[in-house]
């Protein structure tokens, strides 16, 4: 049976909701929106139409892109079978390939979409080749910048720019192509240039966030008297979980007082996982959508991990975390591996995606940039990440709540 076959039956049958979210960043990384992506059918219109109940009916879209708005991939066909588009104008952006030809019933559907108060955003955008019906109703174009010249993306931003359209860098590979695109003067960018880590040079990275960190990677190597001693170093790290104990989020009945107090009401476990989190989200200098993206993946590989056979839901949390730990603090992953004390299983999961919850962490990377057929390849079930998103994504937002109080 072909991966593609696979892919195809294992959907189908358990009938997950398969639909993933990819950031649009703009020039200082924060998040601005959210593509939507779904795997490919015969029909791209029924594919928008699958994206759009799933997001809406059985996810929530709330759930997937808070109030940002989410950019979906719109059809000829989809329009005009969906008129008018049963959506919040102000929650959706229209993305429509920009090489389709504006005939008349397109231009009526779009322009009274428009009026509606949609946004429309034209997608794969080359100069010369986007009709001028389409380019007078937009109001951005995307531009693929991945394996292009560095004239021919100029003369794209350029091309759009003559129009006073805004433009997105799409499938932004590198952190070097970012930097020309942002010299470029480009409103927002999408890719997975983000997961680059931007090594700090000539500086080192905080010793006690290090030593929070190592001393928590440990496992069962730290005590609870480890613990309390290494967390009670980092004053901000203390208050915050205190506080985290005394919250609702952990259904706090009996107030606490002390760090002691605190570590005995969450338990070991909770104490080590939250401590981390917190360390990580006081490294402050970095994009916080790191940090989102750190969150969601470490709860999904913890979820779809408990669900594969041989691997560990707790190591599955830690590898999904640590994922994004080299570019939070600012380290190559080789060298930050060298400085925490995770066993071999760990360190080959998170260095070369090898063993049970490296696998589930491939998979997981797969599916949250819309690569689903390549999901299925890493042999993690497509179906067990689809069904364990959206718990996710509840996950990671109440977790951001508590990480910002």
């Amino acid at each position: 049976m072909s991966h593609s076959t696979r892919f195809a039956r294992e959907a189908e049958g358990a009938a997950a909701v398969v639909v993933s979210r990819q950031p649009i960043l703009d020039n200082v990384e924060r998040i601005v929106g959210f593509e939507l992506l779904t795997p490919p059918e015969a029909h791209p219109h029924e594919a928008t139409a699958s994206v759009l109940a799933q997001a809406i009916a059985d996810i929530g879209l709330h759930r997937l892109v808070g109030e940002r708005p989410a950019h979906v991939d719109v059809t000829r066909e989809f329009l005009v079978l969906v008129s008018p588009l049963p959506l919040d104008p102000a929650r959706v952006v229209l993305e429509l390939p920009s090489d389709e030809h504006a005939d008349a019933e397109l231009v009526a559907v779009l322009r009274e979409a428009r009026d509606a108060g949609f946004r429309i955003a034209l997608d794969s955008f080359r100069a010369g080749r986007a009709d001028d019906a389409l380019l007078d109703l937009a109001e951005s174009v995307k531009i693929d910048v991945a394996g292009r010249s560095e004239e021919e993306i100029e003369a794209d931003v350029n091309a759009a720019r003559g129009r006073g359209l805004a433009v997105i860098a799409n499938g932004v590979p590198t952190r070097a192509v970012y930097g020309f695109c942002r010299g470029l003067g480009f409103d927002a960018f999408q890719g997975q240039y983000f997961a680059e880590p931007v090594i700090v040079q000539g500086a080192s990275v905080p010793t006690y966030r290090l030593r929070a960190l190592s001393m928590l990677a440990a496992g069962e190597a730290a005590t609870f008297e480890q613990l309390e001693r290494v967390i009670a170093e980092d004053p901000g790290l203390s208050l915050k979980l205190v506080k985290l104990a005394n919250s609702a989020f952990y259904g706090g009945r009996h107030p606490v007082g002390t760090i002691r107090q605190a570590l005995m009401a969450l338990g070991t476990a909770t104490v080590r996982r939250w401590a981390a989190l917190l360390a990580l989200a006081g490294v402050n200098d970095r994009p916080s959508h790191l940090l989102e993206t750190g969150l969601l993946r470490a709860r999904l590989c913890e979820l779809v991990a408990a669900r594969t056979a041989g691997a560990e839901a707790e190591r599955g949390f830690t590898v999904g975390l640590f994922s994004v730990v080299d570019s939070l603090m600012g380290m190559r992953m080789p060298d930050l591996l060298g400085e925490l004390p995770f066993d071999e299983r760990t360190t080959r999961a998170l260095g070369a995606h090898e063993g049970p919850e490296g696998k589930v962490l491939a998979g997981v990377l797969a599916y949250e940039a819309g690569e689903f057929d390549k999901c299925v390849q890493t042999g993690v079930s497509l179906v067990d990440i689809a069904h364990a998103y959206g718990e996710a994504l509840d996950w990671t937002d109440g977790a951001l709540v508590q990480l910002s109080n």
